[in-house]
């Protein structure tokens, strides 16, 4: 009598496969990802990258256009539309992202209503500074 024997085997080389493809896409779309309809040149500073979770950005065109999210805003609305957020999320942040031609006392009127509307924390973003080299 012949006892048979079976060996299973799995092939993970597809699987591997599959996998470095999903990778690869994730790699080439992902700096279309953080790409805004509404154009801010942002001022140039050595600033360290900010984690994306529980942020609410509120951006601040040179046409003097506040848009929050999708939304457009006058300057009067601002504090009424973010306090409802930052009081039911206290951890969240609030990134404003200013163009660098604006008037200071603009962007301060701005930031003085963010934080009216109970922000606790505040972020203004900035561009990378070009030409400084690294491990200065």
């Amino acid at each position: 009598m012949k006892v048979y024997r079976y060996e299973s085997k799995t092939d993970i080389v597809p699987m591997i496969n599959v996998s470095l493809v999903v990778v690869l896409t994730l790699m080439i779309i992902s700096p279309f990802l953080n790409d805004t309809t509404h154009k801010v040149e942002l001022p140039e500073a050595r600033a360290s990258q900010m984690d994306d979770t529980d942020k609410t950005e509120i951006i601040f065109t040179l046409e003097g256009q506040i848009f929050v999210g999708e939304e457009q805003l006058a300057l009067e609305e601002v504090r009424a539309l973010l306090t409802p957020l930052f009081e039911n999320n206290p951890d969240a942040v609030a990134v404003v992202k200013a163009d660098k031609s604006l008037l200071y006392g603009d962007v301060e009127r701005l930031i003085a209503e963010v934080e009216g509307a109970k922000a606790a924390r505040i972020a203004i973003s900035t561009g990378k500074k070009s030409g400084e080299g690294v491990g200065l």
